[in-house]
């Protein structure tokens, strides 16, 4: 078994996750400034993401946070994750 097919890479679980977190807030119509002063995050970090790429990692603690005031699951954050077929960009 290969190493780089056992697990996805970072960038790929961080594109992952920026992007529900990114689509989660477009479909709630969220305004991300006042959405980071409410889970105790900078603007920026909060942009870096739910950019496209998903340029920042997020604590667990930070998307326990998220998910609570999002009113979604962590599952429902993570989806796509454990898809073996979703890769870095969102392809399959």
């Amino acid at each position: 078994m290969q190493k780089d097919n056992k697990f996805k890479s970072k960038d790929d679980i961080q594109y992952i996750v920026g992007t529900n977190v990114r689509r989660m807030c477009k479909e709630k119509n969220v305004n991300l400034m006042e959405f980071s002063e409410e889970i105790d995050i900078s603007y920026e970090y909060l942009r870096h993401i739910v950019s496209i790429g998903g340029q920042k990692s997020l604590s667990f603690y930070s998307m326990y946070k998220i998910a609570k005031i999002l009113g979604v699951s962590m599952d429902e954050m993570c989806d796509g994750i454990f898809d073996e077929k979703t890769n870095y960009m969102g392809t399959k």
